[in-house]
């Protein structure tokens, strides 16, 4: 299995399986997958998810007006289910999306995302979680660090040791270049630089580490945010063989 899908319209759309897990196990191929934005996408690119990989949801992490200005693209045409929840939408405090020291910026954003938007994030692995939604898709606009933070937390959730799950999160790297061409030319984004968008491991390792310490690990905060047990149960038995 090739965990990146080769697509027209979409630079960092990858498989969130094959994974091996602490306890023997493997996350399982084309039931998960992570993208940068789906907004470009071209018919044969829907073809593709829709058709080869059986695509049939699509949480969407981006904020209102991302959504508005960049569009939801061919996808939205397809028929299969939606669910946004926009990690970085404005609760009682800004999220810190601006800053030169980029490395400090993501880090003070997961932390952000971890301590106030727990409850979208919940709701988010719920709509995965269902068996009846799977395959699915979850996505940002460079399916970097909304998207990141929430694989993080997913394969985590899985018992996928921590090296591999930031081992995941780093392979946006590999495209960056993809993605900053991408960005610039969204509304918003048209100053972006290839430093300031790198996903920086210490950035994840703080996410990783709070959300253990103040928490007690990726199942416990699931829980404390409201997923049910059984709906983490569920989702390991129909991940994981």
């Amino acid at each position: 299995m090739e965990r990146r899908i080769a697509l027209d319209g979409a630079v960092n759309f990858r498989d969130q399986g094959g994974y091996p897990t602490t306890d023997g196990r493997t996350v399982k191929w084309r039931r998960l997958f992570r993208s940068d934005s789906p907004s470009t996408l071209t018919d044969s690119d829907v073809e593709t998810i829709t058709g080869t990989l059986g695509l049939t949801t699509v949480v969407d992490l981006r904020s209102s007006n991302e959504v508005l200005d960049d569009g939801r693209g061919l996808l939205a045409l397809s028929g299969i289910a939606y669910h946004n929840y926009p990690f970085n939408e404005l609760r009682g405090s800004t999220p810190p999306t601006s800053g030169v020291d980029v490395e400090n910026r993501l880090l003070m954003n997961y932390q952000w995302i971890l301590h106030n938007a727990g409850t979208l994030l919940a709701q988010a692995f719920n709509s995965l979680a269902q068996d009846v939604n799977q395959p699915a898709l979850f996505h940002c606009s460079a399916g970097k660090d909304r998207t990141g933070v929430l694989g993080a937390t997913i394969l985590s959730v899985l018992g996928v040791s921590r090296e591999d799950v930031v081992a995941d999160y780093l392979l946006t790297n590999e495209v960056i270049d993809g993605i900053l061409a991408r960005l610039r030319k969204m509304a918003g984004f048209q100053n972006s630089t290839r430093e300031g968008i790198m996903a920086p491991q210490p950035a994840i390792e703080k996410f990783l580490d709070v959300m253990q310490s103040e928490f007690g690990g990726s199942e416990a905060y699931l829980l404390h945010h409201g997923v049910p047990q059984k709906n983490i149960d569920g989702f390991r038995e129909s991940m994981l063989e």
